[in-house]
Order: structure tokens, then C-alpha cells, then sequence
């Protein structure tokens, strides 16, 4: 910001500095080299005096631009937030150039905060910062903390303990995250998924769509019924074939079994196989496990033998009254 200002100063603007927080470094008063300040206010708070932005002062300059730093910062006295000073700044005609620290964009600091620990109360809206033209400043971790090791960022007294906690090599990586996800428009997408690798929150499981399958020429057509109930729902495809346990399985059922697993390879799906006493229970206990949003077979007729009535379909909806059960119809020769 303050290489800018120079720059832009050296092209003949009109330059001033309304606010600047040095903390003590010299080479934040280097880069300010001949710019000019405008003086800071007086502001009374819990007992205590502090220097802040002088607004009305800033106003007073009829400056061509003006350099304003920590965007998010509360200003007590006047209740309301740099930003919207900034905004008062840009409404009378000001060009502004400002910081802010990723952690506190509104909707980056939620998941900053969760990451490094440490609460950002302070914020600036999205919509204000975007408002304007960004420049992501991405230093690389190393490279940060080395600045910090040395003194040019905290005073002496503070460097190990900003090393210690919230500059962590880790947390910046993620902060650089957050940064790049938030330029790209994806933040949201970004931080949830920081949180499950950090081990913060439980990975969100996704809905799966299972198709059960037989090895009868019915498979074909569940799987790909299943697979597009699966790409509407957003959701993975699991497909199960329950062998049962009395040696029935023949021959062209392993050969169907084979084809079912390159087909379901294809379409980007998951294939097991178990083995159980009844296909139905199985694959209902599957289905819960799995939180399945809905199960898709083959309509079958009740088999002759079976002690239930009911057809297969009929058997998992009873099994599963929460789960939707599709029945593939035959096909009609």
C-alpha cells in the first residue's frame, strides 16, 4: 500500500496517509518515506486514550488519494467500522487504497477462527471489499515467519509468542488457503473441506443410491437407472450383489457379475459383493449403513418356495420405510 502511495505521489497525485499502524517497525517508516500524514485523533476508550482516524480531518486535504490501513477495525467512540469511514472516504470523490487481513472477511472468518483458534470479532462485508479492485498479497508461510523472526512485523516482545500461536507455519498455509479460495469465489467449498482435513468437524457424508443386483439381465438397466438417480441427487452409486449362501451361482451369473463391475467401472461407481441367507435383508442392512437415499432393483415376482408373499420390492420397502425403492420393469420382447 505504501509503495503504491509512493508511486502514485512521484506521478504527481496528491497523496496522504489518513492511518497507518506501524507497530514499532522501522521499515513500515521507511516505506513512508516523504508521504504526508494526516494527524491522528484522540479517542477515549475504558480509560485509556488511543490515536485513530481523523475523518473529518482526511475529508479537509482534498487529497487525490488516500492511504487507510486495517480496513476491519471498530472505531469505539464513533460506533461504527473503518470500512464504513472508507465508504464515507469514496462517497465525497477520494480514491482509497486500504488493507485487511484475510481472517476477517465475513465470510472467511468463521472458518479462520475455527483453524487458528483465535475469534476474528473484527470483519469487513465481502460485497464492499469486491466493490473495489484486490490484490491478494500471498506471501509464502516461510517467508512470513522469517519477517517476524527478525522483527518486522511485532515489536521484539511479541515476535515468540505470534510464532508460537496464531503465525504457525500451518495456520498461515491455511490463511494462504482461505486467501486464494476467496479470490477464486470459492471459500465456502475451501474452508469446509480445511475443517474435515484439520480434523475440526466430521466429514459430511454424501447420499449414495445403491442398485442391487443379481446377475440377471435385469443388472444392466438397474445399474444404469441408479446411476442417473445418482447424477440427479448428487450422489455416489453403490452397487451390491448379494450372493447367496446355498452354491446357486452359476456360470453366466460370475460372467453377468464381471460385466456388472466393468459397467459400474464406467460409470464412475463402487461394486461389492457380500454374501447372506436372503438378499433383502442384507442389502436393507447395507442401505442403512450406508445412509442410502434410495435403492433401485429389478422387479421380481415372489419366488415359489419363498415364505413370504411379497415381492423383493415389496420386502425392502418394509425393510426400509424411510429409503425410496425403485423397481425396474422388465423389459417387454
Amino acid at each position: 500500500m505504501l509503495a503504491e502511495g509512493r508511486r502514485r505521489a512521484e506521478g504527481g497525485e496528491r497523496v496522504v496517509i489518513g492511518w497507518v499502524e506501524r507497530h514499532g517497525r522501522s521499515e513500515t517508516k521507511a516505506q513512508r518515506g516523504d508521504l504526508e500524514i494526516v494527524p491522528a485523533r484522540p479517542v477515549e476508550y475504558r480509560g485509556g486514550t488511543f490515536r485513530d482516524l481523523d475523518i473529518e480531518a482526511v475529508l479537509a486535504t482534498g487529497a487525490d488519494l488516500v492511504l487507510v490501513d486495517e480496513l476491519a477495525h471498530w472505531v469505539p467512540d464513533t460506533r461504527r467500522w473503518r470500512w464504513e469511514e472508507v465508504a464515507e472516504l469514496l462517497a465525497k470523490g477520494f480514491d482509497v487504497l486500504t488493507t485487511a487481513n484475510v481472517a476477517n472477511l465475513s465470510s472467511v472468518r468463521d472458518y479462520a477462527a475455527q483453524i487458528t483458534g483465535v475469534g476474528a470479532v473484527e470483519y469487513v462485508p465481502d460485497e464492499f471489499v469486491r466493490s473495489g479492485e484486490v490484490e491478494l498479497v500471498d506471501l509464502p508461510a516461510a517467508a512470513l515467519r522469517e519477517r517476524i523472526a527478525t522483527g518486522k512485523v511485532y515489536s521484539a516482545d511479541l515476535v515468540g509468542g505470534a510464532l508460537a500461536d496464531y503465525f504457525r507455519a500451518s495456520n498461515l498455509e491455511a490463511l494462504s488457503e482461505l486467501g486464494r479460495a476467496w479470490m477464486e469465489g470459492n471459500a465456502r467449498a475451501v474452508g469446509d473441506d480445511l475443517l474435515v482435513r484439520r480434523g475440526l468437524v466430521e466429514p459430511e457424508l454424501r447420499p449414495v443410491v445403491i442398485a442391487g443386483v443379481s446377475g440377471s439381465s435385469e443388472d444392466e438397466r438397474v445399474i444404469r437407472d441408479a446411476c442417473l438417480f445418482a447424477r440427479q441427487d448428487d450422489a455416489d452409486l453403490l452397487v451390491v450383489h448379494v450372493n447367496v449362501l446355498d452354491g446357486s451361482a452359476s456360470r453366466r451369473q460370475r460372467q453377468a457379475q464381471d460385466r456388472n463391475r466393468e459397467l459400474v467401472s464406467e460409470l464412475g461407481g463402487s461394486y461389492i459383493e457380500v454374501e447372506g441367507n436372503a438378499p433383502a435383508p442384507v442389502l436393507a442392512d447395507i442401505a442403512r449403513a450406508r445412509g442410502a437415499s434410495r435403492v433401485v432393483v429389478a422387479s421380481h415376482p415372489p419366488r415359489l418356495g419363498l415364505l413370504s408373499r411379497f415381492s423383493f420390492g415389496a420386502q425392502l420397502r418394509r425393510l426400509l420405510p424411510q429409503v425410496t425403492v425403485d423397481e425396474v420393469q422388465p423389459a417387454r420382447v
